[in-house]
């Protein structure tokens, strides 16, 4: 009874407060210059907002970009400190602080971003309206069986904001940053760029950081920078203007301390997991995007790492950028650092609007805490359908409790499709009556020109040349780890010295010491096609993901990347079958001649480039390392049977075998 109470005097509070303001959707209203808001709630009064002009790229438009206030259940403020407080229903408050002087070290850094040696940002308004996209069910008789992964999920996010896409796990979050970023196609309704849909121009303007930290592990943090500025950056910049820049960035998102530490992976140890996200942002941060979307940022990081990683992103923002984040059970000092918040449940929109009105609205519906509670976690509760601990609206109660078939009755609860169903239709229910027009009314940005002109001139980073030249050196510097591993070195050299032992001081004069030769340099070719064309089958299966990362924002050229792989394979590949033949030949004592000496490592180092090149396509043909393996242990030992060495007389119906066979005598 106590907590119905609360909820009505919330609701009636909340829409007192909400008229007195604006006729618009308290939650979905844009702000102008100028504004001032005075909301009041339990007798405390709203701080009054700091307008500040966001600078523009050449388009004569002035913005405000940071509007630094705070909108929750209760607000008292005082000369140093902010209170932000979620009410409790015995008119208790829990209290988030939030100083003024941390305030004012934010916008210090914010503006640390502008004074980067940064062309202007393009500023991007991102608007998307009634998004849809299904999936074909696989394994259904039925042709048409889709599965809806999202719901006509609507929204906007202005220049200067951060927009954060909160949800349990399968409600669409990532679904929704890739059709954002245009890495995929929408089933139906429209995503807008400055009210322009997505080309190939707004691929260089949106930076993409993936949920999984993709980078090189033996690289360190100013090497893995560098050589991506040297191959994205735009060919008007120099190259020690673009090193210039890695290092620019690195210094800004505070990684000097680590960066000339290795990135690691999981069995190598490298730098922590805040600095690998950092790495990564910086990874696209690099371009200067104008639109930066990260799929959950904090994840596996505490809070105290996650909260410095998020004012990273307000700041980067304040700098005249757009961001979007999906995000993650968040903490509360986390959740109020958002401008903008979009709730999802089960593909569904249950709130869009401003993150600190996320409470009032579900208050003035008459569902509250009952217990203090996290905001975000009261939030993701309700798109769980997880009732429990929150005061039950009134109209839900009404609906459902008379259907004794809706509820739960071991625990007399009511079901989570019943509360995600209300949420659904209160929802949708206020956005019809407040016109999807008023809440996503986007600033008026003439920018069309300035797209337009730049997608021909940043086609590719680099040259051709370039590339390839820089690719080279990048293989070279990540691959010299695997290739002169203790393992691999113990395992050439341990061969080596047992074949030594084993043909040691061969006599090629008598019949059997030829026979005894001949076996020897048959098992050397042998080894040196089965060692690289393992090696060479998990390139392509290891490498997708960072492969595929870098070719979807234009990195480089696929030509480049395989030439550079192949050529910066080859001095690798090339030392140890060297120091290997050299030891079995001076051990077994072979011809020592000069000429016979290179003929047999000329024939070495062929079987090696033929057997690379063979592992190179079987890896890439099924991008799967156990059916790459057991293909190539096949085609292996077809050619060392038909090789000549085992069998002399071979079936008509099968010499074939024994001309393609690259281990033939012949």
């Amino acid at each position: 009874m106590e907590g119905k109470q609360y909820s009505e005097c919330q609701i009636q509070n909340f829409e007192d407060s909400k008229v007195a303001v604006t006729e618009k959707d308290p939650i979905m209203r844009i702000k102008q210059p100028g504004d001032e808001i005075q909301e009041g709630m339990h007798g405390c009064e709203e701080k009054t907002t700091s307008d500040t002009k966001s600078w523009s790229t050449g388009f004569l438009m002035n913005m405000e970009s940071t509007v630094a206030e705070i909108d929750c259940v209760s607000i008292g403020v005082s000369s140093n400190d902010i209170d932000l407080s979620v009410l409790h229903p015995d008119g208790s408050s829990l209290p988030i602080m939030a100083s003024l002087s941390e305030a004012d070290d934010e916008e210090s850094e914010s503006h640390t971003w502008k004074k980067l040696g940064f062309e202007p940002t393009l500023p991007i308004c991102l608007k998307f309206e009634d998004v849809t996209y299904k999936v074909t069910v696989k394994g259904e008789k039925t042709p048409d069986a889709n599965k809806y992964i999202l719901h006509g999920i609507t929204g906007l996010v202005h220049p200067g904001e951060v927009l954060a896409l909160m949800g349990p796990s399968g409600g669409g979050k990532t679904t929704l940053l890739n059709l954002l970023s245009g890495r995929i196609k929408l089933d139906s309704g429209t995503i807008t760029y400055n009210n322009q849909p997505y080309s190939k121009s707004l691929k260089w303007r949106i930076g993409f950081v993936l949920q999984d930290d993709v980078a090189f592990p033996h690289l360190t943090v100013k090497e893995t920078l560098t050589y991506a500025a040297l191959l994205r950056l735009p060919n008007t910049l120099t190259m020690q203007q673009k090193k210039e820049r890695a290092t620019c960035v690195i210094s800004e998102l505070g990684l000097e301390r680590c960066q000339n530490t290795v990135v690691g992976g999981t069995f190598l140890r490298g730098i922590s997991g805040g600095e690998r996200k950092r790495v990564c942002i910086a990874n696209e941060i690099l371009l200067n995007p104008s639109l930066l979307l990260l799929d959950e940022p904090t994840s596996g990081l505490d809070s105290t790492t996650a909260l410095q990683i998020v004012k990273m992103l307000r700041n980067i923002a304040r700098s005249g950028k757009t961001v979007v984040t999906t995000i993650h059970q968040p903490s509360s000092r986390l959740f109020s650092k958002f401008d903008k918040l979009i709730l999802l449940g089960k593909g569904s929109s249950l709130y869009f609007g401003k993150a600190s009105d996320a409470m009032l609205y579900f208050s003035s519906m008459g569902c509250s805490p009952l217990i203090a509670m996290n905001p975000a976690e009261f939030l993701t509760d309700l798109a769980n359908g997880n009732i429990k601990d929150k005061s039950v609206p009134s109209d839900l109660e009404d609906k459902f409790f008379p259907r004794n078939n809706s509820l739960d009755m071991k625990h007399g609860e009511l079901s989570q499709v019943d509360v995600h169903e209300y949420l659904v239709e209160a929802y949708a229910v206020k956005e019809a009556k407040l016109g999807k027009t008023k809440l996503i009314k986007p600033l008026l940005i003439d920018a069309e020109p300035r797209m337009k002109a730049r997608s021909s001139t940043m086609e590719w980073g680099a040259t051709w040349w370039d590339q390839l030249s820089i690719l080279f050196r990048r293989g070279l510097k990540e691959r010299r780890h695997e290739y002169f591993s203790c393992i691999r070195i113990t395992q050439v050299f341990s061969t080596a010295i047992v074949m030594g032992l084993l043909w040691w001081r061969s006599d090629a004069s008598s019949p059997k010491g030829l026979q005894d030769q001949a076996g020897l340099l048959f098992f050397i070719s042998v080894f040196w096609a089965f060692f690289p064309m393992f090696t060479a089958i998990f390139t392509f299966p290891q490498e997708r993901v960072m492969l595929a990362k870098e070719r979807s924002v234009g990195m480089y050229r696929l030509s480049a990347y395989l030439l550079a792989r192949m050529i910066s394979d080859l001095p690798l590949d090339l030392i140890l079958p060297l120091v290997f033949l050299v030891i079995v030949y001076l051990m077994a004592g072979l011809k020592s001649t000069f000429t016979a000496f290179s003929l047999t490592m000329l024939t070495v180092f062929l079987s090696v480039v033929a057997a690379q090149g063979l592992g190179l396509t079987i890896g890439a043909a099924f991008m799967d390392v156990k059916k790459a393996s057991t293909l190539a242990s096949v085609i292996i030992m077809t050619s060392m049977l038909s090789g000549g060495f085992f069998i002399q007389k071979v079936p008509v119906f099968m010499s074939w075998v024994h001309h393609v066979s690259p281990l033939s005598k012949d």
